[in-house]
């Protein structure tokens, strides 16, 4: 149950960070650093909730989760400097984030970056071809900077749909995964 509810609830941190920074008639500074609060704390409650779990997170969402506590932090903390790097930055500051959490979970996760576990893989080129779903994530990851970068200020091009499609890619990526897997262990 808590299971099935962790998956349904894995977007509420970023989307309750749109909603509360985005949605309004008139946005603010007070109304953006509000939005870094709410979401950083949703965010660490999710964290603690899926590392009890034992469940792997989603790369992207523990990418999108760090941004928004960094953020959070940094207005809890009144780190104006902070906040005004990702304010230059925009909405590449959490394909940024995605970027480190990749390089970090392709070198010291045993489920790389696209989040398939790999020590009960024994075969050399199974280990390999999630390595490779794992590249691929984290090409395409640097492919949505450069387009959040190119169309910077426009949420929908930035990152509305780059989240999107990388989200997309990385269910399709676990799948194949498993389809492969399982016809070869027949």
């Amino acid at each position: 149950m808590l299971n099935k509810l962790s998956a349904l609830l894995q977007f509420l941190p970023l989307s309750l960070f749109s909603m509360i920074g985005f949605w309004q008639a008139e946005t603010s500074n007070e109304s953006w650093l509000l939005a870094f609060q709410v979401a950083a704390l949703v965010g660490i409650c999710q964290l603690v909730l899926i590392s009890k779990l034992k469940i792997v997170m989603s790369r992207l969402i523990l990418s999108a989760n760090i941004y928004l506590i960094l953020g959070g932090l940094a207005a809890f903390f009144q780190q104006w400097w902070y906040l005004a790097f990702y304010s230059m930055l925009q909405e590449s500051a959490i394909f940024i984030v995605m970027i480190v959490v990749g390089m970090t979970t392709m070198l010291f996760s045993n489920n790389g970056f696209v989040g398939i576990n790999k020590t009960r893989i024994k075969e050399t080129k199974h280990r390999i071809n999630i390595n490779k779903k794992s590249a691929y994530l984290f090409i395409a990851v640097l492919i949505s900077l450069a387009v959040s970068w190119l169309f910077k200020g426009d949420i929908a091009l930035s990152v509305i749909a780059p989240i999107v499609i990388l989200a997309l890619l990385q269910r399709y990526l676990v799948h194949l995964h498993n389809q492969q897997y399982s016809y070869s262990t027949l």
